[in-house]
């Protein structure tokens, strides 16, 4: 499937989107943008650090010692894996009901979250705070969210007992729940969804699951995630996004190999999580590509690199925003990844979700050559 295939087929799906709810949640985070000072010419102009290897290796020669760094604040913005996909599939046109922390009264930073979401629900949680250091190879993203901890089946029993939460379910063709990573209790909260929420659905939604950097949990926690995926599956087709990071410390949990980035690895390893988790499909998201696997197999399909971003915080949930959208528009599974990564290309070059048409457009920059031209 090249770009422009992909630009044409959407076309004459356009209008299916506004039929196709989405349910979103839990997290919410404020996003404070960063740059490093590299070196200050004068009060008003500086050089940034540009990489992670020159912050590495200023911060290992501090070691011993101390050292001091300015830094800008570049932005205040809306973050978390549930508000960012959501932003995206709602650019997409798809109405979204979000059930995020965004705060009672939302912080004014999820305005435009807002305005996009058909629905809104903070479930009486504050969203956390994000301090992202962006570089041009990577990012570095200090988080507090000790609150997160309050999320508990208990917790969530009573912030679901309107019957908001399960209606908006009854009539959703996706359910998307992110950030796992950050919620201590998350697994037990998924499995009180499963049995008190979901189970009661007369129809097969599509589940759709993100964990977000899982570097602080431990192998057991999971070991014990990945166990509870099979009961989303027994209620509907069930897609689990990550990243190489994520992947490959999921790997060493399960005792399986690590991958490497080439596609291949990749594939192997994506379709061997797939297997142990028992759930219809499994992707991993690298900087320049992008691998899905399901029980007919594995396949990759190359993302349209930027060089130098405008934003690459929200990338990867804009990436999920697409491959979802994909599979709720009936693509096919290299379909579905091609839409992901090109929703993700829009993003980081123009530093917010794209509309349906906006991708479209993308997509016919990127067959005929001219998208960094026009677009970076």
């Amino acid at each position: 499937m090249k770009p422009a295939e992909l630009a044409k087929k959407l076309e004459g799906r356009i209008a299916l989107a506004a039929s196709l709810p989405v349910v979103a949640g839990f997290d919410a985070f404020v996003d404070e943008v960063i740059q490093v000072v590299g070196i200050r010419t004068s009060p008003e102009v500086y050089v940034p650090l540009s990489t992670l290897k020159e912050f590495g290796a200023w911060a290992s020669a501090s070691a011993g010692r101390s050292g001091l760094r300015e830094f800008l604040t570049l932005e205040r913005s809306a973050g978390g894996c549930s508000v960012n996909s959501g932003d995206g599939i709602a650019a997409l046109g798809f109405p979204v009901d979000a059930f995020s922390g965004v705060g009672t009264p939302p912080d004014r930073v999820f305005k435009d979250f807002g305005l996009k979401c058909r629905s809104v629900n903070p479930l009486g949680m504050e969203p956390g705070r994000a301090l992202v250091y962006e570089f041009q190879d990577g990012k570095l993203m200090f988080c507090s969210f000790s609150h997160f901890s309050r999320f508990t089946p208990d917790y969530l029993a009573n912030a679901l007992a309107d019957g908001c939460y399960r209606k908006a379910c009854e009539s959703a063709v996706a359910i998307a729940l992110t950030a796992w990573s950050v919620y201590p209790h998350m697994t037990d909260c998924w499995k009180y969804l499963q049995a008190e929420v979901f189970s009661h659905l007369v129809h097969r939604p599509q589940f759709f699951l993100d964990l977000a950097d899982p570097a602080s949990r431990s192998p057991n926690d999971l070991i014990g995630m990945i166990a509870a995926l099979s009961g989303f599956e027994r209620i509907g087709p069930t897609t689990l996004s990550l990243n190489g990071n994520e992947a490959n410390r999921i790997a060493r949990a399960l005792g399986l190999a690590e991958a490497t980035n080439e596609p291949p690895d990749v594939e192997r390893l994506a379709s061997e999580i797939r297997e142990c988790a028992q759930i219809s499909e499994l992707g991993i998201h690298l900087i320049r590509s992008a691998t899905g696997a399901t029980a007919k197999g594995a396949v990759t399909v190359p993302g349209p690199y930027c060089a130098n971003p405008r934003k690459s915080v929200g990338a990867g949930d804009r990436f999920n925003a697409g491959w979802l959208a994909g599979g709720l528009l009936g693509l096919a599974a290299e379909e579905r990844l091609l839409l992901g990564v090109a929703v993700s290309g829009f993003f980081v070059r123009a530093a917010r979700s794209g509309s349906i048409s906006e991708i479209i457009d993308f997509l016919r920059c990127w067959a005929g050559g001219s998208l960094d031209a026009k677009t970076c």
